[in-house]
């Protein structure tokens, strides 16, 4: 009898193939943090300087190096995080030369990426669904944008995703520990407080609450003037002139900005504060956002659904139909939506919502001034319908995942989804 391995032994299997074609792509984002190939298609990559966001935890934790406080760096939109940020992770950052501290955050973040594709391997059943699950980590084009600003949304997400997972199985500690770390790296991880209130989450409320008021409460007494700014960064509409909305803000919030100036005639160069636009306007801006979050809440406390993971699925994706200030990079933030999504009801809707959110917007066809750097907002000169096609391909995706998710919250469910291994 003829032993030798026939072709099909060495040819990888259909989920080995998807497996490694994610793989690979992933590998072309890293070499284009060298060679630049994918620039031109992200407005931040293209009209910003690599690692500009990292730049301002490099500046902060210097501030903190040196005694003082890290809200009062200036360039971009500021410091506008946690104090513990700055002391711990910026701060870290900091004592190493710019480029070394860059490197460094890359390699930390390839290491989150590879710790939650090893928690999705091992929630994912196996086969297909493994193979997709793990590529929705590994391909969305946000996060290639992420790493070249030097953001930490991969990390917040991470640990979101490691909290749905503890909740799944029922372990507090651990779930305690995750939502606190994400609220800790990124404030907007607050939005899941209806959800673990509403479930009556009570360790990971009190340990968060714990964490976050011990190690910010003192550096708000010792710099009074800081709380003003962090509150004023994070939920007021004040902006430096021009960036009310503009091309990197895809959230509801910026297209509903966008759309009122362009009706209104108002020029986006001009606007830096929501009074800027016409009373109806500004009715308009904030009625949107506000509906969506008094149907997630009413949703949340009003639920009948079993599953006990749609409620902080729901949230997270509310988050780009509410605040004002979203980012390419923070779609990142729908992949673990997405993931649990899919995990539990593997169906190909789930799949083409994340194709969406994974694709680079069209700004490549419409931007006037391919990489160019500095204060260049190619949506300046753009009509209306031209401003809402390029923030559809996004904002669409989510509002159908969201609202998905929200009837299935009314509506009664006996026994919830079939829990995977």
């Amino acid at each position: 009898m003829d032993a030798r391995p026939t072709r099909q032994a060495f040819w990888p299997s259909p989920p080995g193939l998807v497996l490694l074609g994610g793989l690979l792509i992933h590998l072309g984002y890293l070499a284009s943090l060298h060679q630049g190939w994918l620039n031109l298609l992200f407005n931040d990559s293209s009209h910003t300087e690599q690692g500009f966001d990292f730049q301002i935890y490099y500046l902060a934790g210097k501030a903190v190096l040196a005694g003082g406080d890290p809200y009062g760096v200036e360039g971009g939109f500021g410091f506008r995080y946690l104090p513990a940020f700055a002391h711990l992770l910026a701060r870290g950052f900091a004592l190493l030369p710019p480029l070394c501290a860059y490197l460094a955050y890359l390699l930390l973040s390839e290491l989150v990426l590879g710790a939650t594709l090893w928690l999705t391997w091992h929630w994912a059943p196996a086969g297909m669904v493994r193979s997709l699950a793990l590529c929705m980590w590994l391909v969305p084009t946000p996060l290639y944008l992420e790493l070249y600003m030097g953001q930490v949304n991969l990390w917040a997400a991470s640990l979101l995703f490691a909290l749905f997972y503890a909740l799944d199985r029922g372990r507090g500690r651990a779930a305690a520990l995750a939502w606190t770390g994400a609220v800790l790296i990124k404030p907007n991880a607050l939005l899941l407080l209806p959800a673990l209130g509403r479930q009556r989450q009570y360790l990971p409320l009190a340990l968060c609450g714990a964490v976050v008021v011990g190690t910010s409460l003192p550096h708000f007494l010792a710099y009074p003037g800081s709380w003003s700014v962090f509150v004023g960064a994070n939920l007021g509409s004040q902006q430096v002139e021009g960036a009310l909305t503009h091309a990197g803000n895809l959230g509801l919030w910026g297209a509903l900005v966008s759309g009122v100036a362009k009706t209104a005639g108002l020029s986006l160069s001009q606007l830096a504060r929501l009074g800027d636009l016409p009373a109806w306007g500004q009715g308009l801006v904030l009625l949107g956002p506000a509906g969506v979050g008094i149907t997630s809440l009413y949703a949340t406390l009003r639920t009948r659904n079993a599953d006990p993971l749609l409620p902080y699925t729901l949230w997270l994706s509310a988050f780009f139909l509410i605040y004002k200030d979203v980012w390419e990079h923070h779609y990142l933030f729908m992949i673990p939506v997405l993931v649990v999504l899919y995990l539990r009801r593997p169906e190909r809707w789930v799949l083409g919502a994340f194709a969406l959110i994974a694709l680079p917007t069209p700004l490549v066809l419409l931007d006037l001034y391919p990489g160019v750097r500095g204060s260049i907002d190619p949506e300046r000169s753009w009509q209306l319908w031209t401003s809402l096609a390029y923030r559809s391909g996004k904002l669409l995706p989510v509002a159908w995942v969201w609202a998905w998710q929200l009837t299935q919250l009314l509506r009664p469910s006996l026994a919830p989804p079939p829990r995977t291994p």
